[in-house]
C-alpha cells in the first residue's frame, strides 16, 4: 500500500492527517492505522511495510461454488475543527480465490492517490 497527496489539506499548510476505513460484510469493519493517522505534507508519499494490511478475513469456500466478497474502502482526512472529510471511496468485489492485483483509489480531482494490493489466496487448514 502507498499513499501520495499533491494537495495541501491543512488550513495552516502544515500536513494532512489521513486514515483508511474498510467496511466488509455484515458487522466486519476495520481502520488503518488502528490509532492515529498517516501524516503527509504536499507532494509527500507514504509507503507501508510489506506485511501491513487494511483488511484480512478467512472464509470457507467450496471448490464448485463461486464466491464473491464485497468490501468498501474509504480514505478520510482528519480535521480537528470539523467532521472528517471523505477524500475517496470505492467498493470492490473480490472473487475468491483470485490472483494478486493492484488498484488505485483516488479522489475526484486526482490529487490524492492510494495504491492498494488485493490478494485473495487459497489456504488449507
Amino acid at each position: 500500500m502507498s499513499l501520495k497527496t499533491l494537495k495541501d489539506y491543512d488550513i495552516l499548510g502544515w500536513r494532512g492527517e489521513f486514515y483508511f476505513k474498510v467496511d466488509g460484510p455484515k458487522v466486519f469493519k476495520a481502520r488503518f492505522p488502528n490509532k492515529g493517522t498517516i501524516k503527509l505534507q504536499k507532494n509527500q508519499e507514504f509507503v507501508s511495510r510489506a506485511d501491513m494490511s487494511l483488511w484480512s478475513q478467512f472464509k470457507t469456500v467450496r471448490v464448485e461454488d463461486p464466491a464473491l466478497e464485497t468490501i468498501k474502502v474509504i480514505l478520510r482526512e482528519k480535521d480537528h475543527l470539523k467532521k472528517d472529510h471523505v477524500v475517496a471511496e470505492q467498493e470492490f468485489q473480490i472473487k475468491l480465490p483470485s490472483k494478486t492485483k493492484y488498484i488505485i483509489l483516488q479522489d475526484e480531482k486526482e490529487r490524492t492517490k492510494a495504491k492498494l494490493r488485493i490478494q485473495a489466496t487459497r489456504t488449507r487448514y
